[in-house]
């Protein structure tokens, strides 16, 4: 049960963006988009490439120390993200300010042609760098053809 609990307190804070030390923004300028688009996808072929490295780089610095390690990393997105590990296809939407937060969505296509809404909370680093400060993955009931 520890355990459990233990796992699903990570979880959660995963999912969450990393409210604390996140400065608010009013808007995504052109750059910031193309930015955003090119960490988030970089972190999906990563991910798909099984390269554990590029992809826990591609996290802020907060969830790096918190999940600890590439491999606890890894280990988490096989165990629980499987339609981002192992996906067919991504439509990514525009990067959006949601109450201060800059969140990218992504229709995500499993590999069984199911739909998901994979949302990616980003955050802007001092160095001007963005990163993937949280995802939380939705089930959809559509099914892609």
């Amino acid at each position: 049960m520890k355990r459990f609990l233990a796992k699903a307190s990570l979880l959660a804070s995963l999912c969450a963006p990393w409210w604390t030390t996140a400065a608010a923004i009013d808007g995504i300028t052109t750059a910031d988009a193309i930015a955003i688009h090119k960490v988030v996808q970089s972190q999906l072929d990563a991910l798909s490439n099984d390269d554990a490295v590029g992809a826990f780089e591609l996290t802020t610095p907060e969830k790096r120390m918190l999940i600890g390690s590439p491999d606890n990393f890894m280990r988490m997105i096989k165990e629980e993200y499987i339609p981002i590990y192992r996906y067919q296809r991504v439509i990514f939407s525009s990067p959006e300010v949601i109450n201060g937060d800059a969140i990218q969505v992504v229709r995500v296509t499993d590999g069984y042609s199911k739909v998901w809404v994979a949302v990616f909370w980003m955050q802007e680093g001092d160095d001007g760098a963005w990163r993937v400060d949280g995802c939380h993955l939705l089930e959809t009931t559509s099914v892609s053809i």
